[in-house]
């Protein structure tokens, strides 16, 4: 008697619906891991970017702003820039870097700082403009847990060195 090689129909079966059973288990913990994935992303562009601006303000010698793309407290999860002072909008021909929001319907991003007034300002030094009224960014999501420490804090101290903290989505910076 000659002995086929390959699987048989219950064999393969009995493969499919394990393989289905893990995928169930793993599939909602998935999209959890990339939401959790995309804050942290977005959480050390911003710290990158922040950090990038204070060296080129002391690398050129010039104040330098970060602004967000719109100018309310949310306008941050649209995008960013930095350039000279005298740029007013993330539009503007003397912007240095602009850098977009990966995925803005996903991760928020809220401070005080705005294009129009309460500017975030670089000193030619690489300091904070106005040092004492360093503000927090908060990035966090709609779809993260509220009792996990996922969501991000980004700190500004007063010689513009940033500091990202974890912290609850419902909590303040």
């Amino acid at each position: 008697m000659k002995k086929t090689k390959g699987f048989t129909l219950i064999e393969l079966m009995v493969t499919i619906a394990i393989l289905a059973v893990v995928v169930g288990i793993a599939a909602p913990n998935m999209g959890m891991f990339i939401t959790r994935q995309k804050v942290s992303s977005q959480s050390s562009e911003l710290a990158t970017t922040l950090a990038a601006a204070r060296a080129e303000a002391a690398r050129t010698n010039q104040d330098i702003v970060v602004i967000p793309a719109a100018d309310n407290t949310n306008g941050w999860a649209s995008g960013w820039c930095f350039g000279p002072t005298a740029i007013d909008n993330c539009s503007h021909a003397a912007v240095i870097k602009i850098f977009g929001n990966i995925d803005a319907d996903q991760v928020e991003i809220s401070s005080p700082y705005r294009q129009s007034s309460n500017r975030l300002t670089f000193r030619r030094d690489g300091t904070l403009l106005n040092s004492i009224g360093a503000q927090a960014f908060k990035v966090t999501s709609s779809k993260l847990k509220s009792s996990s420490t996922d969501a991000r804090c980004i700190q500004l101290n007063k010689l513009g060195k940033t500091n990202i903290n974890k912290v609850a989505p419902n909590a303040n910076c």
